[in-house]
Order: structure tokens, then C-alpha cells, then sequence
């Protein structure tokens, strides 16, 4: 098994996930993580899924940030974004507001991208992780 065929296809998927995740799985990753990826290699042919909700993993906690959005360059906007104001943390109003948002969704997708991005050491990992199990590198 080529670990950096792996890689790269993990990076692809979770790269592909964040562009294509709707704004509740977006908002669920923001508040509790929870990412997983279903791996299958046949020689160098690697086929990967991102998951959601699943039996921890190293990417678990990726975009994990207790619904508290940092501020990215999507947040910064130009002048046509109207961010608003959002409603107080942890109410039911933030989630509605998140989910009816779409400067919002696409700061969180910006988040993610980048975590994915800085994350690459945990990428890595879990690719290790995966090798090791699958008995044989």
C-alpha cells in the first residue's frame, strides 16, 4: 500500500466533503466534530469516503470548535457580506441563524479548509493508523 496515495485521496475527499456538505452537517461538525473516513485500497487504486458521526478518529475533532465560528477571510467579507449579528452562543437561534446564513456556511467551510490544511501532521496519522491495521505498509 502507497501511504501517500492514501493521503492524497483522504485529502481530496475531506477537500470534497467541505465543498459539498450541507449546512446542517457543516453546523454539526462546528459544534461537536465527529468527521471519520471509510478507507479501501486495492494496490494503488484507494477509494476514500468521509463520514460523519462515527466511531471516533483522529479527524474527530477536525473543525471542532464548539459552534464558535474564528474569525477567515469569509467573516472579513467585502462590502456586499452581511454577516449580522449572530445570536447569542449556544441557543437554538445560532443554529437557525448558522443554517439560514450563507455568508456563515461559507466561513465555516473556509474553517475547514484550513484546518484540513494545518492538520496535515493529523492526516498523516491516521493514514499510519490505518496501514497498521490493515497489517502491512
Amino acid at each position: 500500500m502507497n501511504k501517500q496515495i492514501i493521503l492524497e485521496s483522504l485529502t481530496r475527499a475531506l477537500e470534497s466533503w467541505i465543498r459539498n456538505a450541507s449546512a446542517a452537517q457543516l453546523w454539526q461538525v462546528h459544534q461537536a466534530g465527529g468527521l471519520g473516513a471509510l478507507v479501501h485500497a486495492e494496490g494503488d487504486v484507494v477509494q476514500v469516503r468521509i463520514t460523519q458521526g462515527g466511531p471516533r478518529s483522529l479527524l474527530s475533532d477536525i473543525g471542532k470548535t464548539d459552534g464558535r465560528l474564528p474569525v477567515t477571510e469569509a467573516f472579513r467579507g467585502g462590502a456586499a457580506a452581511d454577516w449580522g449579528t449572530p445570536p447569542p452562543q449556544g441557543s437554538d437561534a445560532r443554529a437557525q441563524w448558522f443554517l439560514s446564513s450563507e455568508v456563515a456556511q461559507a466561513h465555516a467551510r473556509q474553517y475547514l479548509a484550513a484546518e484540513v490544511s494545518e492538520k496535515h501532521d493529523v492526516l498523516v496519522r491516521f493514514v499510519d493508523d490505518w496501514v497498521a491495521v490493515q497489517g502491512g505498509a
